[in-house]
């Protein structure tokens, strides 16, 4: 078993690596730092996944999901040579693939430390408390945190609301297993009590009705499993309670509930903010220690204990039956109702309440025309789909209005536009066999049954012992971000992306718990007999460890090219043309899928008065990228501006209109265009 201080340092080591993740890659929108964490990530998690492969650990629990993962990232890999938008898809074929090693150093994890779920815990905890509290700390130091932010719903350090709604609910389910276990320091335990208080107001103020949702039901479904409803009743009540009234209070000023205000607006409730914040937390951990106190010396009776389980496990039912209920009694009736919630779910023209706590109830969003424009899409293209990431530029000749969104807001909407049925179905793969392994860990399966009696005897009973439920915790936390990733894109997230996968990773990997009296390590390592050497295995994780180096290299390809690009075109600014040439083309050789070289080389030409060999490159760009409706807009632009050819701009405008109907940019163009035909029509009759 793993020492207990090895235990904690590993947790803090795992916790600073996934706040690395979160901090460094941000939203997961800007090429330079995404591509460095994922190849970090890469590179880390191969090396603890040689580690594993050198002690023996192949096959065994976890190697299913795994495998789904790997048939994913490597569809995902493939729709390079089909997409529309090739440069897109490389880039998210490196995500892809910097998640699987993600999952893989779950897995692993669960080999090297299968009785200690809490390193898993205390890594996601740590992390996405860290996140929770830079958010709510944004909005105390305005000025030095988030002085450009515009939105009144909290969004560092993702510059995205979801994105830390998502991560503060991510903490629920292992704060609610912190805060209710029977073992650990009664400081530790307490501790849980702001933490999670924090995580609510997080949740809350970032408007995130999704984050919420699924946060409401990974604590249902932790209130219906593990039997230890009087401990966790207090850890989710006393934060709620105080969360809902600092929250409550925030809503009220328009610096939380209204967008678009000044810097001084915000900073003028800053310091009460903080204040409220920090009162709060003293508060909550003061209470923490006060109940587990309370607690240790008045247990209860089993009868007691009993019933109080089962009166919250009832009100954890009946919440759902209640809100049912309320809508059966409505005017419009339980079918009304729920048609007219789906409605306004899938509406393309109703909007959520952009302004106060409204929000938080209300059911309409955007959401209904980008699913709307991703199932265009897929009829486009539907057993392959037009490419990883594609639907960004697929959904322009689509949507039916100027609105600009990279994501469908939704995996599955996501997934069948740029990958099709295909994609689909290895999802759903990758899903059920994720949730098969997590039910044999957490002991929710149902026990085999064979006609014959068999000789061995049943196995014993599993108890809800500690290891049980921190696991169970564990796959609730990736229960969460499963949740929030079906109606939103957080999936493109590193942040909490990579919280998820190393716990859902860790549940796969973990296999069965032992039964009380069970072996310590159900993982033990690979011992050569007595003449042999450990050169196979030591073979094998040398492979693994060359495999995540040829996929980092891999994943820094277009970071490369495109500082060979800015390198060329900070060379051609200097005169230097033809170093700047070179410099491009080494940029193409590093990524051949993007048209950034091309039309860096243009560029180039252009500044060296060789608008001929530049117009060629700018027709080449639009021959190798035809569904790029940017490579159209560039042509078009130099021959209408630099070739003073109206004609041929207005054939390739036609093009570009075709795949963006609604580019203001393209429109302009082409009316500029049509004037200048028009002069040089009346000009040549006279």
């Amino acid at each position: 078993m793993v020492p207990s201080r090895v235990s904690a340092a590993s947790a803090l080591l795992l916790g600073a690596a996934l706040a690395g993740i979160a901090f460094g890659a941000a939203g997961g929108t800007e090429l330079g730092r995404t591509t460095i964490v994922e190849v970090l990530a890469v590179l880390a998690s191969g090396a603890l996944v040689a580690v594993v492969l050198y002690r023996g650990g192949y096959g065994g629990p976890g190697s299913v999901p795994l495998a789904a993962f790997a048939a994913l990232a490597g569809l995902t890999t493939l729709s390079v040579t089909w997409s529309i938008v090739p440069e897109t898809s490389y880039v998210e074929a490196g995500r892809t693939m910097a998640y699987l090693f993600v999952f893989a150093a779950g897995v692993a994890l669960a080999r090297l430390a299968p009785r200690r779920p809490e390193i898993a815990l205390g890594g996601v905890l740590l992390a996405a408390g860290l996140a929770s509290a830079y958010a709510l700390a944004s909005r105390v130091w305005p000025a030095t945190l988030a002085a450009n932010e515009l939105s009144n719903r909290i969004g560092a350090p993702f510059q995205y609301w979801n994105a830390v709604g998502t991560t503060a609910a991510l903490a629920v389910p292992a704060l609610l297993w912190l805060g209710s276990r029977r073992t650990g320091r009664v400081a530790l335990r307490a501790l849980a009590y702001p933490a999670l208080g924090v995580s609510i107001v997080a949740i809350l103020l970032t408007q995130s009705r999704g984050a919420l949702v699924a946060a409401g039901i990974a604590a249902v479904i932790w209130f219906a499993l593990v039997p230890l409803r009087l401990r966790s009743l207090p850890v989710l009540l006393v934060p709620a309670a105080g969360a809902g009234a600092v929250s409550a209070w925030a809503l009220a000023r328009n610096a939380f509930s209204q967008t678009l205000q000044p810097l001084s607006a915000r900073e003028s409730v800053a310091g009460d903010f903080g204040l409220l914040l920090l009162l709060m937390v003293v508060l909550l951990f003061l209470a923490g220690l006060a109940v587990n106190v309370g607690l240790a010396r008045s247990v209860g009776s089993m009868r007691v204990r009993r019933r109080v389980g089962i009166a919250a496990l009832a009100v954890a039912c009946v919440i759902p039956l209640v809100a049912l209920t309320s809508v059966a009694v409505s005017d419009g009736g339980l079918g009304g109702s729920i048609r007219d919630r789906v409605d306004q779910l899938t509406s393309e023209t109703d909007t959520a309440p952009q302004q106060g706590a409204g929000r938080l109830t209300a059911v309409s969003s955007t959401r209904g025309k980008y699913w709307r424009e991703a199932g265009r899409v897929f009829d486009d293209r539907p057993v392959a789909g037009v490419g990883a990431g594609a639907f960004e530029v697929a959904r322009l000749r689509h949507r039916s209005d100027a609105a600009v969104t990279r994501h469908a807001h939704g995996y599955p909407a996501q997934t069948l536009a740029d990958l099709g049925i295909l994609g689909l179905g290895l999802s759903l793969a990758l899903l059920l066999a994720w949730l098969v392994s997590a039910a044999r860990t957490t002991g929710l399966h149902p026990r085999r049954m064979t006609l014959r009696r068999s000789a061995v005897p049943p196995p014993a009973r599993r108890d809800w012992d500690g290891e049980r439920i921190a696991f169970t915790a564990l796959a609730l936390v990736a229960l969460v971000f499963g949740l929030q990733s079906a109606i939103d894109w957080t999936w493109f997230v590193p942040g909490p992306a990579a919280m998820a996968f190393v716990a859902a990773g860790m549940v796969a990997g973990r296999g069965p718990v032992a039964a009380v009296g069970g072996p310590a390590d159900p993982f033990p390592a690979v011992t050569p007999r007595h003449g042999e050497g450990r050169m196979g295995p030591a073979l094998v994780a040398a492979a693994g460890m060359l495999a995540a180096v040829l996929v980092a290299w891999a994943v820094w390809q277009p970071e490369a090219s495109q500082r060979s690009v800015d390198h060329a075109l900070d060379q051609a600014s200097g005169g230097d043309f033809r170093s700047a040439l070179d410099e491009a083309d080494s940029a193409a050789d590093a990524d051949p899928l993007s048209p950034a070289p091309l039309f860096a080389r243009a560029d180039i030409l252009s500044a060296a008065r060789l608008d001929a060999q530049a117009g060629h490159t700018l027709e080449r760009a639009v021959l190798r990228f035809p569904g790029d409706p940017d490579a159209w807009i560039r042509l078009a632009r130099f021959q209408l501006y630099v070739l003073d050819a109206p004609r041929p701009a207005l054939t390739t405008l036609r093009g570009a209109l075709y795949l963006d109907p609604y580019s203001a940019l393209g429109r302009s163009l082409y009316l500029t265009a049509q004037a200048a035909q028009r002069v040089v029509t009346s000009q040549s009759r006279s």
